[in-house]
């Protein structure tokens, strides 16, 4: 009988060494690019006659990359599929140039642009970018977003508008008063701040009393007459003037041996180091705040120490800011790749400085809507909401 046949599959051996030798496939990460649009407007400083003055908006320019580009870098250190190429431009703060640079090669080719900064330059370049479809960041402006009309604007600094809805809100579920009354001292800035808060308070407040009152009308000595005697006022102060603020709140002070007070302060107060902060606390002082770093915290720890290592200097708080933004947008790059704009409203983050939580208006693009409500405490600022 003839051998029975059985069949075998053959497997070539490679000895170790061949192995070696073998090609290695090279892994392909998708390249994102980045145009970084800053006023360092460096040429036209004269360094041996500029004031620091002079110096501050390529400060913020200089800070601000090198928070920015740590952020991204930090990305790209985890294991990701992502590489970034960074183009840095001087936006020179001119909306002149804006028109050249948008016709830029790299520019164009950009899958994000952040900047420019100021709110002029953002609204002209605002064109280029909504026209192109491509994604802009404005980074630092605190303008409303319906100032610029751009579906693909991403804006990470809140509006004012936006805290002093925040603040209204608060008064409503947390302070529940027994009256609302905000005191003007005639200046004009006082009505951007003041006109949303009082439409917050029709929208959301309905049901305390609220009343307006001028104080050159009625005069420090009388604002008395305005408190209800029994349960908490709340007064909201939308000023920011030196000399007004230093008068009304000894005053206020005064009252609360007899009427319960609490105040609602312009977010501005917070950087507003004339005000006695022991006086804030004996009023119950509150603020809304889009920037609190937690010093004591490994993250912000970890970052100081990196940033100092890279600069020999301390960080400021453009520095901080570029860090989240960075890190922030490169984090969601590295997970969504180019779809990245659209799945902004369901990444949310926390950032070193401030958390992110985006929504999306159809008009004005994508705008972080978290902020903080602070309180005067212990000679400094506690967060309570």
């Amino acid at each position: 009988p003839e051998p029975v046949k059985t069949a075998i599959n053959e497997q070539k051996i490679v000895s170790p060494e061949a192995k070696q030798q073998l090609p290695v496939k090279a892994e392909v990460k998708l390249e994102m690019q980045i145009s970084l649009l800053l006023p360092f407007d460096l040429e036209h400083v004269n360094y041996k006659t500029a004031s620091l003055f002079d110096l501050k908006n390529a400060e913020i320019a200089i800070d601000f990359y090198q928070g920015f580009k740590m952020g991204l870098d930090s990305v790209a250190k985890q294991s990701g599929a992502v590489n970034f190429k960074l183009n840095v431009i001087d936006s020179q703060d001119d909306p002149t140039q804006l028109a050249a640079i948008a016709n830029r090669g790299d520019v164009k080719a950009s899958d994000l642009i952040v900047g420019p900064v100021f709110p002029n330059a953002i609204k002209t370049f605002s064109i280029y970018a909504k026209n192109r479809k491509t994604p802009m960041v404005s980074p630092l402006a605190a303008a409303d977003p319906a100032t610029f009309n751009n579906p693909y604007l991403i804006t990470f600094n809140n509006s004012l508008d936006q805290h002093a809805f925040k603040a209204a809100k608060f008064v409503k579920t947390n302070l529940s008063p027994k009256k609302v009354i905000l005191i003007r001292s005639g200046q004009a800035d006082e009505f951007k701040y003041a006109v949303p808060f009082k439409k917050g308070m029709d929208s959301l407040a309905k049901g305390i009393p609220f009343s307006e009152i001028g104080i050159k009308a009625v005069g420090y000595n009388n604002i008395y007459k305005s408190l209800n005697p029994s349960g908490l006022n709340v007064i909201v102060l939308p000023a920011t003037d030196r000399i007004f603020l230093l008068t009304i709140l000894p005053e206020l002070e005064k009252l609360t041996a007899n009427y319960q007070i609490a105040v609602i302060g312009h977010p501005g107060w917070e950087k507003a180091t004339f005000l006695n902060t022991s006086q804030l606390e004996l009023l119950n002082t509150y603020i809304t705040s889009a920037y609190q770093v937690d010093y004591q915290s490994f993250q912000v720890i970890n970052f100081i120490k990196d940033y100092r290592s890279k600069f020999s200097l301390e960080p400021s708080e453009y520095a901080v800011k570029g860090f989240d933004i960075g890190f922030y947008l490169g984090s969601l790059m590295n997970i969504q790749g180019k779809n990245f704009f659209t799945e902004l409203k369901n990444y949310k983050a926390a950032g070193i400085h401030a958390d992110f939580n985006f929504v999306k208006d159809s008009r004005y693009g994508y705008n972080n809507i978290n902020l903080k409500v602070m309180r005067y405490r212990f000679n400094g600022l506690e967060i309570v909401n």
